[in-house]
Parts: structure tokens; sequence; C-alpha cells
């Protein structure tokens, strides 16, 4: 029987660790899957096979956030730009851009933790990080997906890695970050409904339409997994 704890005995967690410290730019998550699983089948293996390395790979990685903020140091974790960076200094703004992996690093207020410009742009992603980690740090949600929804979640990602590009114009239009989940789209697409649609204020027609474009193509590809 296939277990968490039997996938997890097969990483190399300190191969994991050396080649992350190595790296100067972001990495894909395939990457980091043949490092610390040496006998993982990409090429081949099913989708429920798949996510179960994914799991495991996040869950490791969520696992190591704690022991490098200890030396200073912060963890990102996205499955197409995993990358360690030096945490800024104290008085540094620590919003940390997915887009170019560094830190913002502007100075702060009263020794914050944000700039004044990041600090008003606080909204509900922070929430889905939180709930990221949660999710893969409980090994029950290692079997809680079926081989049917292993498979809408593998068709979800290729997906939207076949649109990146697309997809990152469409959350610049919507001044949104990478990771957002269609909760957050939602309420944000809410909130530009009412203070730009053009019926409803005086707003401009086109402009409107390009937010609603950018989107239904997001709630298409978010949904598909």
């Amino acid at each position: 029987m296939t277990t968490f704890s039997s996938y997890l005995r097969q990483a190399n967690l300190i191969a994991l660790k050396e080649y992350l410290d190595k790296q100067r730019e972001p990495v894909w998550e395939c990457e980091l899957i043949r490092v610390a699983f040496v006998d993982a089948d990409l090429i081949s293996g099913s989708a429920l096979e798949m996510y179960r390395w994914h799991f495991v790979l996040f869950h490791l990685l969520y696992l190591l956030v704690p022991e490098y903020a200890g030396s200073n140091r912060y963890l990102h974790i996205h499955f197409m730009r995993t990358c360690v960076r030096e945490y800024p200094a104290t008085g540094r703004c620590r919003h940390f851009d997915d887009e170019i992996a560094e830190f913002c690093a502007a100075p702060c207020q009263n020794d914050g933790q944000l700039c004044d410009f990041h600090l008003a742009r606080i909204d509900e992603t922070g929430i889905d990080r939180l709930s990221d980690r949660y999710f893969y740090l409980d090994p029950a949600n290692f079997t809680a997906l079926s081989a049917e929804n292993a498979e809408k979640f593998m068709a979800g990602a290729w997906k939207l890695l076949q649109n990146y590009e697309e997809y990152r114009r469409c959350l610049a239009i919507l001044d949104l970050p990478e990771g957002v989940s269609i909760d957050v789209l939602k309420k944000r697409f809410r909130y530009l409904a009412r203070t730009m649609h053009p019926d409803i204020t005086a707003g401009n027609h086109e402009e409107f339409s390009r937010i609603n474009t950018a989107y239904r193509n997001l709630l298409s590809w978010l949904s598909a997994g």
C-alpha cells in the first residue's frame, strides 16, 4: 500500500537543501523533485503519483521554512519559482515580490515589517499562503485526493502552465499576485465592478471590458484544477 511515510523515506533532504542553497535563480518544481527523489517517474507516472510527489516535496519545503528563517533567510515556495533569499535588514520592507523573486526592502516607518505602500495593499492572499502551508504540512492530505481529482489537479496545473504569460498579464490587469485563490479573485472583481463599471460609475467601457476579459480568463484557468 502506498503511504505518505513510504514516499517521505525516499526523500534526500540533504541534497534538496544543498541544491536550494546553490541556486541564484528560482527553480521549477520538477527540478526539485528530481533532486529530492531520484526514483520519481516524472515521465510515465500517473496523475495521482505526480500529485503525491508534488505533495511530499511541498511538505518538505514547508518544513524547511523555519530552519531557513533561523539563519535569516526566506524560503519562497512556488511550483515554478522556488528560491532562497536573505531577509532585508531591520527597518526594511519584507514584502516579497513573486515576479522578480526579491524583497521590496524600502524603508519602513517605526521599524515595521512593511513599507507604507505595501502595508496599504495587504489583502486576502496572505490568508491563501497560510492555508497552503497548513495544507501541505498535514500528511492526511496526501491521501485525501482521489485519482479522478488528481487528474483534474494536474490538468489544471498544465493548462495554467500553457497560458502562463497570459496568466501573469491578466493578474497585472486586476492588480493581483500569483497564487491567488478563486475566492480572492471574485472579491477583487466584485470590488472593481462596483467602482469601475460604466453602468454604475462614470467608468470607461473599454477599460472595464479589459478587466472583465482578464477576470474570465483567470476564472477559467483556476477552475480547471
